[in-house]
């Protein structure tokens, strides 16, 4: 047991204007991936790198690729013990409509007790949390063993490749457990969804819209593919049911673009189209059966588009040259995670969330995936996933995090610390 004297210096240590001030910080950085517009990680992992620098850690910068850089946030303890690892993202998604919103998506305007921007939520509140956590535990100067890390990640709102390239370096190699810094309202979770994601490409022939017999239009064979994943869901959902964490399968189609590229124009059969599919699944879900079947929704509706076609010609007494083809191609495929109640890095984190809430822990599961599915999924990492934030706020226009829970976040990720390192042979 770790002694009430202890926790308080640490907590003593957490600075919760400095939690504030450094989230305002990284959400005046406009991190969305968009190469065209010139934004990405790089302001705001400079800013990290240079922060961290100033109170006294070690910094490496990895660049995973240009203009998208990761941050290795170090301190060692001791050279014998564990190694937690805190773990938080750089990149945003789009503000999309900034006149839809009521406040600068990049201001970082605070109301009410609330600080609204794009990554207040997700996750920059929870990131400079996690650093504030990390310097409370450095500066105390307790007596703890083994060494932080903490992973400032680029691309975790895209495919992921600032974690898989943290993994390939070897940082994750000495980390026995990982607290994932996301908004999950309080909860600790300890389940996330396992999420695989395809590219539907179905071809037809372009042609004028006047004149849509010289063409061959995608449309039926998309309504198809949609039919088809509605009819996958559902029987995913009758056959696995809602589990107790994680809630109800999904097959869901997220971006559907006719033509696939270029311009659409009114008057104008697109020749090619594309149908992105987000899919979550639950752990009794097989992830080669679901491939299985989506390659079988491409051949079922290749046979049932250019059936279609050949009915439509036959009754007007044409021949079109050509046909429908259709391909699907997979871009991800992560595992769900679950991490057993019994595992150090939870009883650790239910134990600082005790002390701070004053209230029994709430164990749940993430909805979506995280970096720390790989880490999990590679490398064995036990994780929990934990931070301030309404968890359905991410991606929403007038994002925002309460400042009260964030600071309170702060604390309950030093205090996770703490336990986690406190040495076991001591009282």
């Amino acid at each position: 047991m770790v002694p009430e004297t202890i926790v308080e210096k640490v907590l003593q240590s957490v600075d919760s204007r400095t939690v504030i001030d450094l989230t305002a910080r990284l959400v005046r950085c406009n991190s969305v991936w968009d190469p065209k517009a010139g934004t990405g990680e790089a302001q705001v992992a400079a800013l990290v790198a240079e922060w961290a620098r100033e109170q006294g850690f070690d910094v490496a910068v990895d660049i995973v690729a240009p203009g998208r850089p990761n941050v290795i946030v170090r301190w060692t303890f001791g050279s014998d013990g564990p190694t937690l690892m805190f773990e938080g993202h750089t990149d945003v998604v789009t503000p999309g409509d900034r006149s839809a919103w009521r406040h600068d998506p990049f201001d970082a305007h605070v109301e009410n007790g609330r600080m609204f921007g794009r990554g207040t939520n997700d996750t920059k509140g929870n990131l400079a949390a996690m650093l504030v956590a990390m310097t409370a535990l450095k500066n105390a100067k307790v007596p703890l063993s083994g060494a932080l890390v903490g992973g400032v990640l680029c691309d975790e709102e895209g495919m992921m490749s600032g974690v898989q390239d943290f993994i390939a370096r070897g940082h994750a190699d000495p980390v026995t457990a990982a607290v994932i810094c996301e908004p999950q309202d309080g909860l600790i979770c300890i389940a996330q969804k396992g999420a695989l994601r395809a590219r539907f490409t179905i071809r037809g022939r372009m042609s004028h819209g006047a004149m849509p017999l010289a063409g061959i239009n995608p449309a039926p064979a998309i309504a198809r593919i949609l039919d088809g994943l509605a009819a996958l869901e559902a029987e995913a959902v009758a056959t696995h049911g809602k589990d107790p964490l994680l809630g109800w399968p999904s097959f869901t189609p997220t971006v559907i673009q006719a033509p696939a590229r270029g311009t659409p124009q009114l008057n104008v059969v697109p020749g090619e189209a594309e149908i992105l599919v987000d899919v979550r699944t639950t752990p009794d879900q097989d992830h080669a059966a679901i491939r299985a079947a989506l390659a079988d929704l491409a051949l079922q509706t290749i046979d049932r588009a250019n059936d279609h076609y050949r009915q439509i010609d036959r009754q007007l007494a044409i021949q079109r040259a050509g046909e429908i083809a259709v391909a699907v191609e997979f871009l991800s495929d992560r595992p769900c995670t679950h991490t057993a109640e019994g595992e150090p890095v939870v009883e650790a984190a239910c134990w600082a969330s005790r002390r701070i809430r004053q209230q029994p822990p709430e164990l749940a599961g993430v909805p979506g995936a995280t970096d720390g599915t790989f880490l999990w999924a590679m490398k064995g990492i036990p994780i929990v996933t934990m931070g301030a934030g309404d968890r359905y706020v991410p991606h929403q226009v007038d994002e925002w995090v309460d400042l009260d829970q964030l600071v309170e976040t702060a604390r309950i990720y030093a205090l996770t610390g703490l336990h986690y390192l406190w040495p076991d042979d001591r009282g």
